[in-house]
């Protein structure tokens, strides 16, 4: 038998294959021009959802995680800008949802919609939500659920040409929990900061010694350490039982950072490099973990949360920041430059290295080197008056003129052994700069006053020598900054009154002390003290603040590399952003 075959047949079989064919084709070519429009989506929206996260998280308080309305207005205003087709058609979060204090416990959710998208903004973001999944919990980076924001995004998009195999739209979704902690950011009041790189025993109390740093309207009390806690070349620090912050002595001592009681309710913190968690650092070596139970008996009556809370050796238990601080917030401030030499690890061992000091960021204004070119090297620096072309430099002889005198201007004190103050003797300074070529010193129920009454600031420059005062003796210092070209300041005895104040305005505002002396200074605590601005000692090993008694109340702060508090007494600061240096502790971080 014979086959005849269907020409006609075959062809229109090889046309429904072709036709089948270019479906699929058309098919797989539509989806992939979705789907690579849908990965685009994810791209950009993850972007946005980032800096959404990132801009509403700096608007955190990291230490009460309050404010957090304010965070969810700033996360939709970065979600609007970022997202170029979000539409006219918007539904904003309620963001006075996350109005009030914050339960670490409790999420708190504010949804949201823009053309295609939906939002929602979370806050506080708690250990077990399911932002926080897919990765293991590590304290030091995720800090604590009020601390963290959370952003999702969910795009809708349809489909242009995969509708065709039945495939209308996509609903991608992308999140990012932001979270605000203690490193370098935005500036906050901090009375004390503690230069160490390395060394144990970075900041201490001895004996009885009391050190208290309370609070100021809405400004909680800050201790920052920046030692890491490692092994230094002296063997007797970083051991066994030796801590970077230590109460040492006896249930009568203390070391406390107080809160901002009720209303606010902003917690204080004590930061601490050590626990950092970066490569090199020593979380052991940060505290005394027995400081944080042993009780402090009798209370502090002039601390009015203390009927709230039960205080310790230590207060409050110290948390991680990411960095050092380093000394750059000063250098920047009064002697900005592209460069600074690394911060020394060993000040008896220079081969060791240092820390770097980060560039100022700013225009350079090297106030503090021209204020050397100026009044440092020798000779006169310019002033018309000359201390012993009109007084002798043995102040306490017979042949001074009277026991008080009064001088204006500007004044050399030419006298290469230094001023000697005694036997009641006085002597001021008025409305002018002076600079000692030797050690200022202030004895015996002397007294020197530097501009007591003008409305000026003024300098004090000691070329060569230190600022001592002595027993009984009295110092004003009004509006004053003094620079120690190599000295160091003593002023611990007696009884007699201690009135410094820095300048209020001009280049050195707010800056009291300068000295790049590493040997050790030291402040007494009488009832007559006064100090206010800040007193930089960077490499002063240690400074030593003193309490005799009574309380010894400051707004100073106090930026140096070692710091122990002793004595019978207290000494109490209180922070005050109009006369501090502002100092950078806050940061965000993207950790989902």
């Amino acid at each position: 038998m014979r086959f005849l075959r269907n020409e006609t047949s075959d062809r229109g079989a090889s046309l429904l294959l072709v036709a089948i064919a270019m479906l699929l084709l058309l098919g797989v070519v539509a989806v992939v021009v979705d789907l690579g429009a849908v990965r685009a989506d994810i791209r950009s929206d993850q972007l946005a959802s980032d800096a959404a996260a990132t801009a509403g998280a700096s608007d955190i308080n990291p230490f009460a995680g309050s404010e957090a309305d304010k965070a969810c207005e700033t996360a939709w205003a970065y979600l609007l800008l970022n997202l170029a087709d979000e539409g006219s058609s918007t539904s904003p979060p309620d963001c006075t949802v996350f109005a009030g204090s914050c339960d670490p416990a409790v999420a708190r959710e504010a949804p949201a919609s823009a053309g295609p998208y939906s939002f929602v903004i979370t806050h506080p973001v708690p250990d077990s939500h399911p932002l926080m999944s897919g990765q293991a919990l590590n304290a030091q980076i995720d800090g604590v659920a009020c601390q963290r924001l959370g952003v999702t995004v969910e795009r809708n998009r349809r489909f242009t040409f995969a509708r065709v195999l039945g495939f209308g739209s996509a609903s991608p979704t992308v999140h990012t929990v932001a979270r605000i902690g203690a490193g370098v950011g935005a500036g906050e009041v901090v009375p004390l900061l503690l230069l160490e790189p390395i060394s144990c025993d970075a900041m201490f109390t001895s004996g009885q010694g009391k050190v208290t740093v309370s609070y100021y309207n809405d400004s909680p009390g800050f201790i920052v350490v920046d030692s890491d806690g490692s092994k230094s070349t002296n063997p007797n620090r970083c051991a066994s039982n030796t801590w970077t912050i230590d109460s040492k002595g006896t249930q009568n001592g203390w070391i406390r950072a107080i809160p901002v009681p009720a209303p606010q309710n902003i917690p204080s913190a004590i930061l601490s490099y050590a626990l950092s968690g970066n490569v090199g650092a020593v979380p052991a070596r940060s505290y005394d973990p027995s400081d944080l139970t042993s009780p402090v008996n009798p209370a502090d009556i002039t601390d009015p949360t203390e009927p709230l809370a039960s205080y310790f050796r230590l207060y409050p238990r110290p948390m991680g920041v990411s960095r050092r601080i380093t000394r750059a917030p000063i250098d920047w401030r009064y002697n900005c430059k592209a460069s600074y030499p690394p911060y020394p690890l060993d000040l008896g061992n220079p081969g060791l290295g240092g820390i770097p000091v980060d560039p100022c960021p700013n225009a350079p204004a090297p106030y503090i080197d021209q204020l050397v070119a100026g009044y440092g090297g020798a000779g006169n620096p310019g002033f018309v008056h000359r201390w012993t072309l009109s007084y002798p430099c043995d102040v306490n002889n017979g042949s001074f003129p009277s026991p008080s005198i009064t001088v204006s201007g500007n004044w050399w004190v030419d006298c290469p052994t230094g001023l000697v103050l005694n036997n009641s003797k006085v002597v001021t300074f008025q409305d002018g700069d002076v600079v000692f070529d030797g050690t200022v010193d202030i004895r015996s129920s002397a007294a020197l006053l530097v501009n007591p009454g003008s409305p000026n600031d003024h300098i004090v420059y000691v070329r060569n020598g230190n600022l001592l005062k002595g027993a009984q003796s009295s110092i004003t210092l009004r509006k004053t900054f003094v620079y120690l070209a190599n000295g160091v300041l003593d002023m611990v005895g007696g009884a007699g009154g201690l009135l410094w104040s820095a300048p209020v305005a001009g280049l050195f505002e707010d800056l009291a002390l300068w000295s790049e002396s590493p040997s050790p200074h030291q402040v007494g605590g009488q009832a007559g003290n006064t100090l206010t601005g800040t007193f930089f000692t960077p490499l002063a090993n240690p400074f030593t603040l003193t309490g005799q008694g009574g309380q010894f109340q400051t707004d100073a702060q106090f930026l140096t590399r070692r710091l122990e508090i002793k004595g019978q007494g207290e000494v109490k600061m209180k922070p005050d952003p109009t006369r501090q240096t502002l100092i950078p502790i806050r940061e965000v971080r993207l950790i989902r």
